[in-house]
């Protein structure tokens, strides 16, 4: 996908033993693993997404046990919570690196029907941390500038909004993975090197929006959303911690022969290792990830 921006004026490590961190929190070496049936509405891909999610809430679960949902223990503190979440399911640790991962297709079974069954297989090796108190932020995509206009799906060339809230100040960046480029979208372009932005407590926002009666944005960035593909997924990282943190180095923006602005990016595997260190820094870092679609038609 094509991220098209219009500006308007501007336009951790690796541990062979569990050790203590902030919170009295350890950090562990884990391993799990996950079989799952490719099914006929999703792509080889999504099914390995699907599979290792899977796998690391069985890494998870085998080293930390399974999480017991009880009222008492699900908040803490007021606005925070001490679970993380995996494949829709609370979890006692939070994964913080991915140190090996591999995928195997098992032979195909056939069903009572005839009807043939795929299989994808994900064995994972990574580290986890056990969970500690951390706030319980609101996130979603909107199709127009309304937290009522909550949607996943979205058409070629539609404007994409945030909606976002916390329960403490803090500090958030957003960022959009392509596939092939991880791009920044939130610091603003004109933010240059500032590596995110400062938030208050229980105060809602919707960025991306131009102020209401201003043919100028100021600093704001409205964002649209492309692609020459009939349709195609990508994921928005919503990345907030109460402690600051420093930005990944990035390639700079680009511009196009339309004046279009493609946001300062970097590659997956450098955005991943990114993560991997700012989860292992503080325990209050935390990055939500948001699948949307964009369809060309």
């Amino acid at each position: 996908m094509k991220t098209s921006w219009i500006f308007i004026l501007t336009a951790i490590l690796l541990l062979n033993h569990p050790v203590v961190v902030g919170q009295n929190l350890k950090i562990i070496k884990v391993k799990g693993e996950a079989l799952i049936r490719i099914e006929n509405n999703e792509t080889r891909n999504q099914a390995m997404e699907r599979a290792e999610e899977q796998a690391k809430l069985d890494a998870i679960q085998k080293t930390f046990g399974t999480y017991v949902e009880q009222q008492t223990d699900i908040v803490m503190d007021e606005g925070k919570i001490n679970y993380s979440m995996i494949a829709g399911t609370r979890m006692k640790a939070d994964w913080i690196e991915t140190t090996k991962i591999e995928f195997s297709y098992p032979e195909q079974k056939t069903g009572n029907s005839n009807e043939n069954f795929f299989y994808v297989k994900c064995e994972i090796e990574g580290i986890a941390r056990e969970i500690g108190s951390k706030a319980n932020i609101d996130i979603m995509p909107l199709r127009c500038p309304q937290k009522e206009c909550a949607a996943s799906d979205f058409k070629n060339k539609q404007n994409l909004y945030l909606y976002f809230k916390a329960p403490v100040e803090g500090y958030l960046s957003v960022f959009l993975d392509e596939g092939d480029k991880v791009r920044r979208l939130l610091p603003f372009e004109r933010a240059e090197n500032q590596s995110s932005v400062k938030t208050q407590a229980d105060t809602p926002y919707i960025f991306f929006e131009k102020p209401k009666g201003t043919m100028a944005s100021g600093n704001t960035d409205e964002l649209e959303l492309y692609t020459n593909k009939s349709f195609e997924y990508n994921t928005l990282y919503v990345v907030f911690s109460e402690e600051p943190y420093v930005k990944p180095i990035l390639e700079k923006s680009m511009i196009d022969a339309d004046n279009y602005i493609y946001p300062k990016s970097i590659s997956p595997a450098l955005f991943q290792e990114w993560l991997a260190d700012c989860r292992a820094a503080s325990p209050s870092f935390q990055d939500k990830k948001i699948k949307i679609k964009i369809s060309k038609n």
